[in-house]
């Protein structure tokens, strides 16, 4: 700048203070909109890496999360190196649309995780708005309303007894106390409350927090079927003994495998059906297989039977299936009224599990059935 373009600057700036312009503040302006600039143009991968690091790590879905996000079916890895502040409508919607081809569930969930994090972006402004709002889910969602009879339950607890440890007691678990397939896979051992044969209604299994979906820790009565059904697990020659969880096969980490034991489960069960129809003189053609169901289903079961036959009330059904209970509860009660609902819980599965006695023909512990606690432990 020459001379004269200086002075001729200078008296611009002047008559724009006399005409109540700050200079000063100008500049500060003018380094926070570079700023701005800069922050906002940070790869996409950056901004996950920095979700992942205050956000996901604090949370115990947060690793699955950030896989749906960027991992290798991820909804954004292929927009991974793009500036963030340059993403479009049309390129998320895109990416959602690709992934619903194979997986229409998924890609519902993986739309949400992305709206999450892209609403945190705008929290932290590197984003001016949230690129996925409004975008449609592309797989239609439908309320669960599989349960079994009672006399599919009795299909189900006697092939899972041909499947041998682990999965037959897990199973067989799974159907006595409906509590998710994870929550009953990974049991430590450590945190069973078995009690002795002189109370065998007085087991209790302690599901902290940080193992459950809603991280809300339950205190959970074992019925004495429930407790029996652990004790042999606990006890079978094929498990580990220093292992700290009841079912395991590595001793190091629970059981895993959960699929390939369905598709057997299911097979048991078909066998079971062509040689009930084959013993009384029909062909097994004619058999027809199970419906579709999947293990969660066995929770829908629970709920409909103690409801409808046992009379259970449904927030103590809801309790015992460790929901929130929105449709039994107000929000002032779910807020105020933190009560286990332990003694109407034990009464409960204590009925359910006579119930299962009586229609599935499982003998009660210390009939011939299954075995007592040493009483060494």
């Amino acid at each position: 700048m020459g001379i004269s373009e200086a002075r001729a600057a200078a008296r611009k700036k002047r008559a724009a203070v006399d005409q109540g312009a700050n200079p000063n503040e100008e500049s500060k302006a003018e380094v926070r909109l570079r700023a701005e600039r800069k922050r906002t143009q940070i790869p996409l991968s950056k901004a996950i890496s920095q979700y992942d690091e205050e956000v996901l790590a604090h949370h115990r879905t947060g690793q699955a999360t950030k896989r749906a996000l960027d991992g290798k079916k991820g909804l954004l890895r292929k927009l991974a190196k793009r500036p963030l502040s340059e993403l479009s409508r049309e390129e998320i919607a895109d990416a959602v649309r690709a992934t619903a081809k194979t997986s229409p569930i998924s890609a519902n969930r993986k739309l949400a995780y992305a709206s999450a994090f892209f609403n945190w972006c705008i929290d932290e402004g590197l984003l001016a708005y949230n690129p996925a709002e409004r975008i449609r889910k592309p797989g239609k969602e439908t309320e669960r309303d599989r349960f079994h009879t009672l006399d599919e339950l009795k299909e189900i607890w006697s092939a899972a007894s041909t499947l041998g440890y682990p999965f037959q007691h897990l199973f067989h678990l799974l159907i006595v106390l409906p509590n998710r397939r994870e929550e009953v896979g990974a049991i430590p051992v450590a945190d069973l409350d078995l009690g002795d044969d002189e109370a065998p209604d007085q087991g209790i299994w302690l599901l902290l927090g940080k193992r459950t979906k809603n991280a809300s820790a339950l205190r959970i009565p074992l019925s004495p079927l429930a407790r029996a059904i652990i004790i042999e697990a606990m006890q079978h020659k094929e498990r580990p003994k220093d292992s700290k969880y009841l079912f395991t096969t590595t001793s190091d980490t629970s059981v895993s495998g959960f699929t390939k034991a369905k598709r057997r489960l299911d097979r048991a069960i078909h066998d079971a059906r062509i040689k009930a129809v084959m013993d009384s003189g029909g062909k097994a053609e004619d058999v027809e297989r199970m419906p579709h169901w999947t293990i969660h289903d066995l929770r829908t079961t629970f709920n409909t039977h103690a409801c409808e036959i046992l009379g259970v009330p449904p927030h103590v059904a809801d309790r015992i299936l460790n929901h929130i209970a929105t449709a039994t509860r107000s929000k002032i009660m779910r807020v105020y009224n933190k009560s286990e609902l332990f003694e109407p819980r034990r009464k409960a599965l204590s009925d359910w599990a006579e119930l299962l006695h009586d229609r599935i023909g499982e003998p009660r512990p210390g009939k011939g059935g299954t075995p007592s606690i040493p009483k060494a432990a």
